[in-house]
């Protein structure tokens, strides 16, 4: 898996690239952007091929553990992984989008409101 990384102000931008499972979830989950808790993130999943259970598992698991916000965004029309973010009962600090842009916006919204 390939991990770009852009930002727009405080907020990281991780767009993946490949296959997401176990072993390229773990390497999601050691980025410096994941890592420290006080940095907002967007997962952009547009350009992922294909993402297993324990891939899913693993960022969820990541994500639940940052103390602000952070949005995933999935393509509208992958309906299938859609249901797998929402079956996993992600939690309030975890917000699905359809693109990069709309979840981008949200944790900007979120960021002033908690500022």
């Amino acid at each position: 898996m390939i991990i770009t990384e852009t930002s727009k102000g405080d907020i990281a931008i991780l767009a993946l690239y490949g296959r997401l499972n176990q072993y390229s979830a773990n390497e999601l989950a050691q980025h410096r952007s994941v890592l420290y808790p006080d940095q907002m993130v967007v997962i952009d999943l547009e350009h992922v091929e294909n993402v297993d259970e324990d891939g899913l598992e693993d960022i969820i698991y990541t994500l639940r553990h940052k103390h602000k916000a952070s949005a995933v965004s999935v393509p509208a029309g992958d309906k299938p992984l859609r249901r797998s973010f929402e079956s996993a009962n992600v939690n309030e600090k975890i917000q699905l989008f359809d693109d990069k842009d709309a979840a981008t916006e949200y944790l900007e919204s979120w960021q002033r409101d908690h500022a």
